[in-house]
């Protein structure tokens, strides 16, 4: 799908700054002035994640073993555009029809045919609506889904809570963003809270024009990461799209996120999903990954703070849990990862924190988590991956993981008091996991401006 929001320039820079009503980072691409844009020079840096036509880097989306899709977002001017892509170092390409971008919309273009587990090469050739001559405009590469017992490694991060008026979010993604870009994972796994809504504590999107201008920052953020590590999307409780919003709001946040950084649809693999690819699942190596969404079919409201819904009612929906069941049950695979942004249910420090869903492990055995986690138990499942609290911490219960994967950008680190966990890092970082044949190496990482691989704070392993 292709949302065309199609924003004047001044009026997409008027709405970012009225939507923060404070202190805003803008791309230089925006901040120029409306001078006609230089051509390419043969020189510059394709790889630089810096773009004269283009408002963001590409991301990579939905790779699978014979296509992967390119999300691309135009810059001030109606552009033309193609795609050349090839094997890593052969000696053609192969190219895209060309295709039309307008001002400040995001489009989705598909790569194809492609070949299991193979890296690939791409570049972006742009020309101005009208213009004669394409130019090589940024470039990037990827990796097919694998499909063999290959070792591979992917990194998870949470709880960035982009948006306008705190520029400093923005600052520790995108160093966060370079670490993880310096290591080279297969792909990428934001486990929600990616965004913030203008609203207190995960209320709903007030107005359409919102969820474009809080998705553009977070593409921004990321910068040239999603060019060469393709992204998958979890959703959190502050995305706009929880279940006791009003069906319009919740619209309109689904239309901007499936736009802007769009998920797996149910024909994306054969592991299926929901309609909006707010859950899903897909295979890679030997390992099953399953995404979840706590949030979206919960009908009670959890606003943080109110006393309306309880720890032990949160729910998955009908739908999304039988989903669950049955691929759980029927798939076979070596790993079993699991998703989400909390636990269906909360078990943390105080009585307040507990109805929001904080606890991790700790609420393993309360409400619809409790029968979760029995399938879990024997599903053998290894690990179950969430955000929402800020830290990084690991709890095993009957020998799953329970993990929270740290926040890149949040600036609120829970204490014992909110969270009830002994164990714990405050530091903004994210997970690295390494799957090899016999055993699963998780890593907390924080950047390091010396280090391009940041500095490793924590490490455990899985072995089943």
């Amino acid at each position: 799908m292709i949302i065309m929001y199609n924003l004047s320039r001044r009026k997409f820079l008027k709405q970012v700054v009225a939507a923060g009503a404070g202190t805003v980072i803008l791309p230089g691409t925006l901040l120029a002035g409306d001078e006609e844009v230089s051509p390419v020079t043969k020189d510059r840096d394709l790889r630089s994640g810096v773009s004269r036509f283009l408002l963001v880097p590409p991301c990579l989306v939905k790779p699978t073993e014979s296509e992967i899709t390119v999300n691309l977002a135009g810059g001030k001017n109606p552009l033309d555009c193609f795609i050349m892509f090839r094997e890593s170092e052969a000696a053609t390409w192969n190219k895209t029809e060309i295709f039309s971008i307008e001002k400040h919309t995001p489009v989705s273009i598909i790569l194809r045919p492609l070949q299991a587990n193979t890296l690939y090469e791409y570049q972006v050739q742009v020309r101005l609506k009208g213009a004669e001559a394409f130019k090589p405009e940024t470039e990037g590469s990827f990796r097919t889904q694998r499909k063999d017992s290959s070792n591979f490694s992917f990194a998870m991060i949470s709880d960035s809570h982009i948006t306008p008026n705190e520029p400093e979010r923005i600052k520790i993604l995108s160093d966060i963003s370079k670490s993880i870009l310096a290591r080279r994972p297969d792909f990428l796994l934001m486990l929600g809270d990616n965004i913030q809504t203008f609203t207190s504590h995960g209320g709903p999107m007030t107005e359409e024009r919102f969820g474009p201008i809080l998705y553009y920052m977070l593409r921004y953020g990321l910068g040239n990461l999603p060019a060469s590590v393709p992204i998958f999307n979890v959703i959190g409780n502050w995305e706009g799209e929880n279940g006791w919003h009003p069906e319009e709001q919740r619209a309109w946040a689904r239309r901007a996120r499936m736009s802007w950084l769009p998920n797996p649809l149910p024909y994306t693999y054969p592991e299926g999903g929901g309609e909006y690819g707010d859950y899903y699942g897909f295979t890679w190596g030997e390992g099953l990954f399953i995404v979840l969404t706590v949030t979206g079919y919960t009908t009670i409201e959890h606003v943080h703070g109110t006393k309306t819904g309880r720890g032990d009612d949160w729910m998955l929906g009908e739908n999304q849990k039988e989903w669950l069941y049955k691929r759980l049950k029927d798939l076979k695979a070596k790993r079993k990862f699991i998703f989400i942004h909390h636990t269906v249910s909360g078990k943390a420090g105080d009585d307040l924190n507990t109805r929001y869903g904080r606890g991790g492990g700790q609420a393993a055995k309360v409400g619809e988590q409790k029968l979760i986690h029995e399938w879990m138990k024997r599903f053998k499942v290894n690990a179950l991956f969430y955000g929402h609290d800020h830290v990084f911490t690991d709890i095993p219960v009957d020998g799953i993981h329970y993990t929270c994967v740290g926040s890149a950008g949040a600036p609120w680190k829970f204490t014992t008091d909110e969270t009830g966990y002994k164990n714990y890092w405050p530091d903004s970082g994210y997970t690295w996991v390494d799957v090899n044949e016999d055993k699963v190496l998780v890593s907390f990482i924080t950047p390091d401006s010396t280090k391009p691989g940041g500095n490793i704070l924590h490490q455990f392993e899985i072995i089943k």
